[in-house]
């Protein structure tokens, strides 16, 4: 008999209070999403605001603003259609929660997966000339020093299509719908934090970090292009380290 899962109370008090056509809904999904944003931005906008003190109240909100002043209308009005209406993208909803394994598992493809698409997806967003100058460009209006609002500088048809690259792996392969939700929240929230501004020393072991991103934004030539991992800059000759 297989050994239950030290996941299986989490998953259990999921199914009970979200339910099984909660958790089959889009607004699953867009909840992990829109927490991987809105968390680390609170986070980081009090630090901000309350603790460097590189941004007074108003520059913050500004700032916040100017990003998210559409995706953040957005949101609420996509949860309660997605919660309203009876649209699922699961079929069918486990009873058991996965294994330790298959979720270190499933995050380390999700995040690889992720990282070498959005990658190359990135890669050509900087050389075709009229989707950088007409889409791309949206977000790179933003320099240095960034605020952890930039990542949601995007226009929309960036938003979306870098959407898909981040959670191919779990839009494309049968992952627990748990290891959906927390590999969800952890990219949106690396994919924030990488735009943050500061140095994170254990943070930045393992991730793309906010000082190298920053010369992405800073520099003509496409360098530091990744913002989950730097392991394709470094393999593909992109990598630039922050002085």
């Amino acid at each position: 008999m297989q050994a239950q899962s030290s996941l299986q109370p989490l998953w259990d008090w999921i199914l009970q209070h979200v339910g099984e056509a909660g958790v089959a809904s889009p607004a699953f999904l867009l909840t992990a999403v829109v927490a991987g944003v809105y968390l680390p931005g609170i986070v980081f906008s009090l630090v901000d605001v309350l603790v460097t003190r590189r941004l007074t109240p108003a520059e913050c909100w500004a700032v916040y603003w100017r990003a998210m002043k559409w995706y953040g209308s957005l949101y609420p009005v996509s949860m309660v259609l997605f919660w309203a209406l009876p649209m699922t993208l699961l079929v069918r909803i486990p009873a058991e929660a996965p294994s330790m394994l298959e979720l270190c598992r499933d995050l380390l493809l999700y995040f690889l997966i992720g990282d070498v698409v959005s990658y190359f997806w990135h890669r050509f967003e900087h050389r075709q000339g009229w989707y950088m100058r007409n889409v791309h460009y949206h977000h790179h209006v933003d320099t240095p020093p960034l605020s952890i609002w930039t990542a949601m500088v995007v226009h929309p048809v960036e938003g979306i299509s870098v959407f898909a690259c981040f959670h191919l792996y779990g839009i494309l392969f049968p992952i627990h719908p748990l290891t959906f939700f927390i590999g969800a929240f952890s990219v949106t929230a690396v994919n924030m934090i990488t735009h943050c501004g500061y140095r994170l020393p254990v943070y930045d072991l393992l991730f793309a970090t906010s000082r190298e991103h920053d010369i992405h934004h800073a520099s003509r030539e496409p360098r530091n292009i990744s913002v989950m991992l730097s392991i394709c800059d470094r393999m593909f000759g992109t990598f630039e380290k922050a002085r």
